[in-house]
Parts: C-alpha cells; structure tokens; sequence
C-alpha cells in the first residue's frame, strides 16, 4: 500500500462527518447540498461542453476532448454516484474529463431525478432514455456504462432494466462500475456486510441500512434496483467491478459475481486492500492509477478498433 493511498485513506476518515441519525436526517443533509450545488453549464475552458434535454426533462451534459482531433466513435454513458442523494455533477467533471482525454470518447452524464424527490426507479429510467439517445449516434458495441457508487448501482439496474422491457435494444459493449453500492438480498449477505463494514469508517453500514427506505421514496420500485444480487444479468456487457477490499460495499462483491454466473455472463471483480471508497476512479495514488489506466485501456481499445 503507497504512502499517497495511506493518506488518503487517513483524510478520508477524518473526514467522515456524524452519521446520519436517520434517512430523514440524511436525505435533509442532501437537499441542503442540492441548493448550493444547482447545475449550470461548466464555464471552464477544458473540454468541449454542451447540454441537451432528454424527454424526461433531465439536462444531459455531454462531454469532448479539446485534444480530439477527429470525431469520437465510441461514446461513454457516465452516473455520477453519492448515494443517488446529492446533485455531485461538479465534483465528478474531473472524472468525465479525464475519461475524455484519455480515450477519445464522447462522454455523456445525464443529470437525473435524485432520491430526496422521487424514487430511485427515476434516475433507472433516465439512465435508459439517456442510453437510447446514445443509441441514435453510436452502435451498442462502441458504447461504455460507467458510474461510481450509487451511479455503479444505477448502471447494474440498467442492465436488469434492458432485460425485463424486452424492447429488442441491445446491450452495450463494457461496463465499468467503481464501488457499485446496493442492499444485500438476505440475512446471510447482511451479516456477511455487517463483518465487513468493521474495516471501514464508522456509519457506513448504517447508511446502508438506510437504503431501502430512501430508494422506494415511498413507492413500490423492483427489487433488482436496490439489491444488484437480484439482477438479471443475461447478455450484460463484460463487467469490471473495483471495490476497495476494507470498504463495506465490497461485500456485495460475491453476490454480484454469483448473479452474473447464474446469468452466464463475464463479470470481473477486484479488491485492492487498503484504498478507499471508489478509489479506481481517478488516478490518484500508485494503485488508483494502475486501475485506471486498466479500465481506461478497455474503452480505448472501443476506439481503436473502428
């Protein structure tokens, strides 16, 4: 483990603010953060930005290299994760931008419905309305899902989404999930967590706990959107998974892998001890980097092969 990955497991911690007392309480916390986080269109100078509406409504931000010297063939579907709760577009712009430069892709980041107004089946549909509309530009084979934490899970429902509409749209070519987040399906997987969280930061499992009630919103979603062991993985995409191996989500790691098996499709999972939460999402210390650049050289590759 690098001394840099050290130090950020270390801030990371002291950074971990009071748990949430309750969904109510952490669903407030968010909103508080939505209104001093609206989404406007990114004034900076460092890609090419443009936003169009899809038909839910939703803002779609779509993101080019300025480096890009010819027309993007590979696109990149991107969630954005914390917790399906907070508007965090502008943290996550460092992230779309490098996936940008690095590979050559258009990249594509819809701002969905947040679970402190509606259930996360909301943000589920706009993820699929988003990935029709990549449809209308680039075939499925050169298209990507990707999504950190609740936006891994997002993407995992997608996949189920596309299985049970049955609306003949074909699955896309890779999905790249970091720290996918999730409720475990049963006793067994809730203790199996419950052992796992002792690695991690204080109030991790119990957010988890928290889950289910802040993703119905009080209304009846399916089950495969809050617990990914439940999913319906036929034909999905070839899957890289990257959890930290102390985190508390990786214990739904095994049952993630289970699902797609039963599925009898390819999903690759991997626990690098010591990181912290999402840490293969942006290259910052010697072991994020190595990961990156793995995932990185996957959607590269969608480009080269034109």
């Amino acid at each position: 483990m690098s001394f840099t990955a050290k130090m950020m497991k270390f801030f990371m911690n002291l950074m971990t603010g009071k748990p949430a007392g309750s969904a109510d309480e952490l669903l407030e916390r968010a909103r508080k953060y939505n209104a001093k986080n609206q989404f406007v269109i990114p004034s900076d100078k460092k890609a090419l930005y443009r936003v169009e509406k899809i038909h839910d409504g939703s803002d779609l931000l779509v993101v080019r290299s300025k480096k890009l010297s010819d027309n993007a063939n590979c696109a990149v579907l991107f969630i954005f994760g914390a917790g399906g709760t907070m508007n965090a577009w502008k943290p996550h712009l460092m992230m779309v931008r490098n996936i940008a430069d690095k590979t050559g892709a258009e990249v594509f980041m819809p701002l969905y419905p947040l679970c402190t107004d509606a259930p996360v089946s909301a943000a589920v549909e706009t993820a699929y309305i988003t990935y029709q509309r990549i449809l209308k530009d680039y075939p499925p084979e050169k298209v990507v899902i990707t999504g950190d934490s609740s936006g891994g899970a997002c993407c995992l429902a997608l996949i189920s989404m596309l299985n049970h509409l049955n609306e003949g749209v074909l699955m896309p070519r890779l999905a790249i999930l970091h720290s996918p987040s999730g409720v475990p399906h049963n006793k067994e997987a809730w203790e199996r967590m419950r052992e796992q969280s002792k690695k991690d930061a204080p109030g991790t499992f119990t957010m988890v706990e928290y889950f289910p009630e802040i993703c119905a919103h009080g209304e009846t979603v399916p089950d495969y959107m809050i617990h990914p062991a439940l999913g319906d993985y036929r034909n999905a995409p070839e899957t890289y998974i990257y959890y930290s191996a102390d985190e508390t989500l990786a214990a739904l790691g095994k049952d993630i892998e289970d699902a797609y098996t039963r599925s009898g499709s390819k999903v690759y999972v991997y626990y690098e001890p010591g990181m912290i939460h999402c840490y293969s999402s942006y290259p910052a210390c010697k072991e994020s980097k190595k990961a990156c650049n793995e995932w990185l050289n996957h959607i590269s590759k969608l480009k080269e092969n034109k």
